[in-house]
Order: C-alpha cells, then structure tokens, then sequence
C-alpha cells in the first residue's frame, strides 16, 4: 500500500509558490483548513490540503479578493450540494475581471507599432544623459535642477505641500533622491523612470506617488503605450491587484495630461 504524500509548510510553499506568512494566514482566517501536526510539532499537509494550496494560489493570481475567497471556501466545505454557489462565485469574479479590463480599453489610442521608439540619438523625446552635476553645486541645488527637469511642477507641488509640516523632510526628498540618485551616471532618466514606474506599481498602494512618475516617464520620453506595458509586467511579479492599481493610475494620469494639453492648445 502506498504511504500517504505529506508535506511540510516549506516543501508546500516550494511547491506552490504561495509564502509560508501566507499559508499560515489563509491557515487562520479559514481559506484553508489547518493541517495537522506530525510528532515535531510540524505541519504535515496532504494530498487533500496541498490541492486546496494550489488553487488558492490559481485565486490569488488572478486578483480575487480575500472576502471572495472566504465565501468560496466556506461553500467548498459543503461538498457536491454548493457547487453551484461555488460556479457562481468564480462566475462572478471572472466577469469583475473583464468589466475592469475593458476600462482599459481605451489605454492605447495608437496602433502599437506607431509606439515601439527606441531611445536613440535624435529622437528629441529621450534624454540621454542625466542632468550633469555642476561644479560647486550642493546636494539641494543639484536635486532641485534634477527634480525641476524630470517632474516638472508634479515635483514642486509635493515638495511645497511638505512646507507647512515638514520642510526637513522635502530637503531629503530633494538632495537624497533628486540630488544624489537621479544624477548619478550608468542610467539615463528614462532608464530611472522605467524602474521607478515599475517598482511603486510593484508596491500596489503609492498610487499618488505612481502618477507622478507616469508623469515624469512622459516627460523624459516614455510613451503611453510603453508605460501601460511596464505597468503589465508587473502583473508577472506582484500580481494583478497591484498590476490593476497601477492602470488605473495611469489612465487618470493620461486623462489629467490631456486635460491640460487641450487647455495649453
């Protein structure tokens, strides 16, 4: 007779792709059932548990919230007489999910091929170079140059809304990230706007911060189309949930441009 697969909470997360924080969590609040412990006091998953880790992890890809995923569990635990209610659900929640992408819809006014522009020598949207560093400039006028040619009035705005709470606190927004990062030499601005568009999506909660480098990603040269494709990636490493956050922030941020260019016109 063949011996019965179990697994530990390590070799579960190896296996599932889900964290052990998140296991133990789901483990807590019912999403999953607890797994017993073996004679280490160590969590002994089977068959059974490991199967209901896999699609927790299939739920979780695809932005279900946690809410959902509760009802869902606790409608499995009835057996054959609630797989409607547990169709239903998923129905549901896969019709959430193509109503918030058509929104998107509209993201890419022009043909993709109209927007793959490299960042070559004579395209006057690219900048190159980062700012050069002036000399006998100190860290607060260096980042100030910086901050003033990457952000534009976004940058300034933040900066003046910290005056009146925490002007120490906007001196080291400015000579730290602007004055020290920004202007140092190995990236060009567009290069450093790319990285910091997908690292505060990658974040899923920085949504003000998000729209004003989807700003400053334009103004270096980034095209709306090429921010909406970082911003997807992105849905690859932290997930649809931060993925969607940053779409929406990104197609507020369009509308806000547009909004401002037709009133310039």
């Amino acid at each position: 007779m063949a011996s019965k697969v179990l697994m530990t909470i390590g070799e579960s997360a190896t296996r599932s792709g889900l964290s052990t924080l998140i296991i133990r969590y789901s483990e807590r609040i019912g999403v999953l059932p607890c797994a017993g412990h073996n004679q280490s006091s160590q969590r002994d998953y089977d068959a059974s548990i490991l199967t209901r880790i896999a699609f927790l992890h299939r739920l979780k890809t695809t932005g279900m919230p946690i809410w959902e995923m509760l009802r869902y569990a606790a409608s499995r635990d009835g057996g054959v007489a609630t797989a409607a209610e547990r169709r239903d659900v998923l129905k549901q929640h896969r019709e959430c999910i193509r109503a918030r992408l058509a929104d998107f819809a509209g993201l890419s006014p022009r043909p993709r091929h109209q927007d793959r522009r490299l960042c070559r020598p004579g395209w006057r949207g690219c900048r190159h170079m980062t700012p050069n560093v002036g000399a006998g400039e100190s860290r607060l006028e260096r980042g100030r140059r910086a901050l003033a040619d990457i952000d534009g009035h976004a940058g300034e705005k933040v900066v003046a809304s910290l005056a009146d709470i925490a002007p120490d606190f906007a001196t080291y927004l400015i000579e730290f990230p602007f004055g020290d990062i920004y202007t140092r030499p190995g990236l060009d601005l567009r290069a450093r706007e790319i990285a910091t568009i997908a690292a505060l999506t990658a974040m899923g909660n920085a949504a003000p911060q998000l729209k004003v480098h989807i700003e400053a990603g334009l103004n270096v040269g980034l095209s709306r189309v090429e921010i909406v494709e970082i911003i997807m990636q992105m849905a690859v490493y932290a997930g649809f949930p931060a993925a969607l956050n940053g779409l929406f922030a990104a197609k507020a941020m369009f509308a806000e441009r547009a909004t401002g260019e037709g009133h310039a016109s």
